[in-house]
């Protein structure tokens, strides 16, 4: 008869068989019974498919001929449709598939409560294995209920087997996995259960959630049986692992497709198993999409060895590089760095790393990992410091030897001006003398001009020609155990007559403490240098004290030299320490006259301190007073020369 399914009948032929399938679709009572109906409507003439399926499926054949009549609660999913070869047949038998979708209905809405298990089935072996399978095994019989037939019942979801709750099945089903469940019921109930599992989350005693992977085998046609069996298991832990599995791979293609460095993956063979969408856009492929949502068959596949010769092309003559990559990639070695300079001006960064896999009979090779990043801005601006850097090694030497020609130039000026300076010094003292005669007033102020003027000069050179030995690092410190207190003690008796004839208070305040490795004559002439300036620049009435002590656990002393004199101005102190630099305000009235400087004082003073390992600073505020503090270490750090 279904060969005669497309064609137009003669409906009358079929109206007692209408008549009697309505009469037992009236009468079935269970989903066994409206499966059976179904498949017997199939084979009428007029019908073209008829089926009780999920809701949710797609709608496939000749919309005008199917009806689609709801099975059960709507929250199930579940219809019978029927499609029909021409509107006559419909008309014919839409009542008694009308009539089967109600019987359908009416089976799913008897409660299928638990039943005790039936008694021993089979041998006692074969019922022992069947209580003591992993598995969760329930049998469903259409009409009369179901029952738990394994021990793994109890353990997985808590129930007692034996006194199981008077519950549904569905009842401890999830709301939204119960069309699957009744769909997976249904096909079960027509003999054609799905060949594939089923994952269901069941609610336990204790109302947690598992999820359960569910098969089913079909024996309602057995009449020794005459039930659905469920095989379940517990697959919970695997299904969260691959979900969080699946979660990691998502957010790492993710994380691989957002890169701004492009990534190769290269199998056993050397041929490219995966590369990022920066990949191809280093490499100019041309290929826009490749994202996980992007199906590769709607394209052209990508010629990858072209696209290799292609970049080799692009370098040029410059295949140094390639040679390199081939012999690590040969040898299975690293190559970390290879820069990669191509003829347009772009600059590619390249690591081959190749990756370990599993054991196999290949060995552990496990593909090659190629890292590319486009570095040609940080090659040009490396490029740029290198061309700076040999200029500014360039003009370092130029000013090296200017320096030294100039340090050259000074030694060799001051040496020809001190003799002849020293003559003069010499002459003035013995002009001064009772013995050659007596000088008139005039001539004695005329002779000590030239005497302080001389001695200015001599100061000044011989300032420069230390500061010149400095500068040049040719000066070689004498170290020695110093007793700093007795060096200051020296340091300033021998500027107090001075102080004392300009009318200030110059006092010394010093513990004890260790010696002090150090060249004592150029400690003392920083010393006397600080003393003798705060003494210059202080009014009458006003003090200098010098103070010192030693350092945390004895290691190194700090010296200050503090005055109340006219300070130095804010705008001065970043100055300070320039050669032949002097305050703004040293001509400030001190109440007396001061006999100006060469402005090498404290440059020296740093130089010298600096040469010990040690440091000097300057605190001031302009008409209050100036502070010097130097500290230096017991030993020096390093000798000069």
């Amino acid at each position: 008869m279904r060969g005669e399914t497309d064609r137009l009948v003669d409906t009358s032929l079929i109206e007692g068989a209408v008549v009697d399938l309505v009469v037992r679709a009236a009468n079935a009572a269970t989903a066994v019974d409206a499966q059976r109906l179904v498949s017997e409507l199939r084979t009428f003439s007029g019908v073209r498919s008829a089926d009780i399926v999920p809701a949710v499926m797609p709608v496939l054949g000749d919309l005008d001929l199917l009806e689609r009549l709801p099975v059960g609660p709507a929250q199930w999913g579940q219809e019978l449709r029927v499609e029909f070869s021409a509107e006559p047949a419909r008309a014919e038998l839409l009542t008694a598939a009308s009539e089967i979708a109600a019987a359908a209905d009416r089976a799913l809405t008897v409660p299928c409560r638990a039943v005790p298990p039936p008694p021993m089935l089979g041998s006692p072996l074969a019922w022992a294995i069947t209580a003591g399978a992993r598995a969760m095994i329930l049998c469903v019989e259409p009409g009369r209920g179901w029952s738990a037939l394994s021990d793994s019942f109890t353990a997985t979801l808590g129930y007692d087997r034996h006194h199981p709750p008077d519950f549904r099945l569905l009842d401890i089903v999830h709301p939204d996995d119960r069309p699957a469940a009744v769909g997976l019921f249904l096909a079960s109930c027509a003999g054609r259960p799905p060949e594939h599992a089923v994952d269901l989350r069941v609610c336990t005693v204790n109302g947690r959630w598992r999820t359960i992977e569910i098969a089913a085998r079909s024996f309602v046609d057995d009449p020794a049986v005459g039930a659905v069996v469920f095989f379940g298991l517990d697959v919970t832990g695997q299904r969260d692992a691959e979900r969080n599995a699946r979660i990691e791979q998502q957010r790492l293609a993710r994380l691989v497709e957002t890169m701004d460095d492009g990534l190769l993956m290269l199998d056993e063979d050397g041929q490219v198993c995966l590369a990022n969408r920066a990949a191809h856009r280093l490499l100019d492929t041309g290929v826009l999409d490749v994202s996980p949502e992007h199906d590769p068959d709607d394209a052209e596949p990508l010629d990858w060895s072209q696209v290799i010769a292609r970049t080799i092309h692009r370098l040029g003559r410059e295949t140094a590089p390639i040679d390199r990559l081939r012999n690590g990639y040969r040898t299975r070695r690293a190559v970390v760095g290879e820069e990669m300079a191509f003829e347009d001006g772009r600059v590619l960064e390249l690591d081959l790393v190749p990756v370990t896999g599993p054991a196999g009979p290949g060995g552990t090779d496990g593909g090659t990992l190629i890292h590319l990043r486009d570095v040609t801005s940080r090659v040009a601006v490396r490029r740029g410091l290198e061309e700076r850097s040999r200029g500014l090694e360039e003009r370092n030497r130029a000013l090296i030897e200017a320096t030294a020609l100039n340090n050259e130039f000074v030694a060799s000026v001051s040496h020809e001006l001190r003799g002849p300076l020293s003559s003069v010094v010499a002459f003035s003292h013995l002009l001064g003398d009772s013995a050659s005669g007596e000088l008139s007033e005039d001539q004695q102020t005329y002779l000590a001009v030239i005497d302080r003027n001389a001695n200015r000069l001599l100061r000044l050179i011989e300032d420069l020609l230390l500061l010149s030995r400095l500068e040049a690092r040719t000066l070689q410190l004498k170290p020695t155990p110093t007793r700093l207190p007795e060096l200051l003690a020296v340091a300033v008796a021998e500027r107090t007559p001075a102080a004392q004839a300009a009318g200030i208070d110059l006092r010394l305040e010093c513990t004890d403490g260790p010696e002090v490795v150090c060249d004592d004559t150029r400690v003392h002439q920083v010393v006397d240098n600080l003393v003798s300036n705060a003494v210059k620049f202080t009014p009458s009435g006003g003090r200098v004290s010098v103070k010192a002590w030693p350092g945390p656990d004895g290691e190194g002393w700090s010296v200050s030299v503090a005055d109340s004199g006219v300070g130095i101005p804010a705008a001065d102190l970043p100055r300070l320490f320039s050669a032949f630099f002097r305050g703004s305000n040293v001509t400030a009235a001190v109440g007396r006259q001061v006999m100006p400087g060469t402005g090498l004082g404290l440059v020296v003073s740093r130089a010298i301190v600096e040469l010990h390992g040690g440091s000097i600073s300057v605190a001031s505020t302009e008409g209050v007073g100036t502070t010097v503090t130097l500290s230096l270490p017991t030993r020096p750090a390093r000798n000069g020369g």
